[in-house]
């Protein structure tokens, strides 16, 4: 009975990690493989909001949970090896992740 448990538990941690969390497994391993170009992306499309230096003490003020998904952090090489946080509005940010794993999907 506990061993039924314990795998419940896992598969639904599992379930929310990898289909029900904000954003998408193979869109944030593609902006990993490719974070140069990822930020380029997040740059040019007003659906993310990136912070480069520290998160302000009081971003859910500007960023509320309900309306943000975030923050999600990627090291940037072509800013020194910088650590960026990123934030996707979620009413919008599912079809800037398709045009980023269409542009950068190949042989992934």
């Amino acid at each position: 009975m506990i061993e039924f448990a314990i795998s419940i538990a896992i598969g639904l941690l599992a379930y929310w990690l990898l289909i029900l969390r904000p954003g998408r497994f193979n869109f944030w391993r593609l902006v990993a493989k490719y974070p140069d170009a990822a930020y380029d992306h997040f740059k040019a499309d007003n659906c993310w909001r990136i912070f480069e230096n520290r998160l302000p003490k009081n971003y859910r003020e500007t960023l509320p949970k309900a309306r943000w998904a975030g923050p999600f952090r990627v090291t940037v090489p072509k800013l020194g090896g910088k650590s960026v946080y990123i934030f996707g509005r979620r009413m919008d940010y599912a079809p800037s992740q398709d045009e980023f794993l269409s542009r950068f999907g190949h042989g992934t």
